[in-house]
């Protein structure tokens, strides 16, 4: 019996803290990051573009910084990108205006695709070839649990450095220094805890013949129209829940993201249910059973009478949204070629990005335009600023019909079909 290779080797486990820490710092300023903006002069309409400008640069830029990365190496393209975060996340806590915090958003989106694109094709190098879906889903599994911690870290920073006697303003500029903290130790633990793996000129080659031909399969084009659909539906939910939680209810930074911390590790359990069901059911009935419950517990959010009701609401969505995800996640692995799979999960991400940019620019535009509005439909008082949540709804309802009418559901039955893919929200 052949010994299987050690896995959790030192470098896959800095890979894993890297995961971690860099979402911990992403999600930092989830909870209040809205807030900050319109402290700094900006209009709640224009609250979309600072998402919008982060996803163009990534993924303007994620095709030319994967080159880079097999050119030059992935190490030092990752080490670029993390100094880049410590530079560019300090500048946010400083800067005088909202202009200014539009433009380093829009490079801080372009320095963390450089730390983050390289550092999974660097994980795919170093692990033993009988067992990167093991290591990819270690890695995810550290990257869900910093998204989970990051909103709740990030309030409870803002919230202490509020209570410690600094400005409003000021204890919004906190914790970006914080963060640029955080991309330092990544950097000093990828410098020097991680040794690159040399690749053969000749094997590179090789491979690049091996995909000459390939084309995109049509069921796949599908999918990219859905990636590209479903970017637009989660851009207008994601802006919105904070604004939406401060405005409705007063809620401060530090509740907000109690409450996405808390839905987060929610979908933890909801994933690993998921994960299971959907390898003995089949794709489609997790796809159904996620995809319906989350957009109508979406669609009832606007209609909560508290902060209570709203988060238990948020929470389920957040649930079942994982639990479709999963499903959407295993369906993609199914329909791509092994030779062609990371091309088309890259491909996947950035039609999902594209979509992300114009979400956020409607979604807050039409959430400032109505949300001191009531529309009366029937017996029924409408709150107009659920608009976002309901269009969000309808988008991934109307997704959910392009799968289920165009797409072909199996379930996952080819040997060595182990995938690589990042999660689109």
């Amino acid at each position: 019996m052949v010994e299987r290779e050690k896995i959790y080797t030192g470098a896959i486990l800095i890979l894993g803290a890297n995961q971690l820490i860099e979402t911990i710092a992403f999600g930092i300023p989830y909870s209040y990051f809205p807030l900050y903006a319109v402290s700094l002069g900006s209009s709640v309409a224009l609250i979309g573009l600072f998402t919008s400008a982060f996803m163009f640069m990534s993924m303007l830029l994620s095709p030319i910084l994967g080159g880079y990365s097999d050119r030059f190496g992935r190490k030092k393209l990752i080490i670029i990108g993390l100094i880049g975060d410590v530079i560019f996340g300090a500048m946010t806590g400083v800067v005088p205006s909202w202009e200014w915090l539009l433009v380093v958003r829009a490079i801080n989106g372009a320095v963390t695709a450089a730390a983050t694109i390289p550092a999974e094709a660097l994980l795919v190098d170093l692990a033993p070839p009988d067992r990167v879906g093991e290591a990819v889903g270690f890695v995810m599994a550290c990257g869900m649990v910093g998204r989970n911690i990051g909103p709740l870290f990030g309030g409870a920073i803002q919230w202490f450095s509020l209570s410690s006697g600094l400005t409003l303003i000021d204890s919004y500029r906190v914790p970006y220094f914080v963060d640029a903290g955080f991309a330092a130790i990544s950097a000093l633990l990828i410098a020097f805890g991680i040794k690159e793996p040399k690749v053969e000129a000749k094997k590179i080659e090789e491979e690049k013949e091996n995909r000459k031909g390939l084309k995109i399969p049509g069921v796949y084009k599908i999918l990219l129209l859905c990636a590209f659909i479903t970017g637009i539906g989660e851009g207008f939910h994601r802006p919105i829940i904070a604004l939406f939680f401060n405005d409705v209810f007063g809620a401060d930074p530090l509740e907000i993201g109690l409450v996405m911390t808390l839905a987060g590790f929610v979908t933890l359990f909801g994933s690993w249910i998921a994960g299971r069901a959907s390898d003995r059911f089949g794709r489609r009935i997790v796809i159904v059973m996620g995809g319906i419950p989350a957009r109508l517990f979406g669609a009832v959010i606007p209609f909560s009478g508290g902060f209570d009701v709203a988060s238990i609401l948020y929470s389920a969505r957040s649930f079942m949204w994982s639990v479709y995800n999963v499903g959407l996640r295993a369906l993609r692995a199914d329909l791509a070629p092994p030779e062609i799979r990371g091309r088309l999960f890259g491909l996947y991400r950035m039609c999902f990005d594209a979509g992300d940019i114009f979400g956020p620019l409607m979604a807050t535009y039409l959430y400032d335009l109505y949300r001191f509005d009531t529309f009366n439909i029937g017996a029924v008082s409408v709150p107009g600023y659920g608009i976002p949540f309901y269009i969000n709804s309808f988008i991934g309802l109307i997704t959910l019909a392009i799968l289920l009418l165009f797409v072909k559901m199996g379930r996952q039955t080819t040997p060595g079909s182990e995938t690589k893919i990042q999660n689109p929200e």
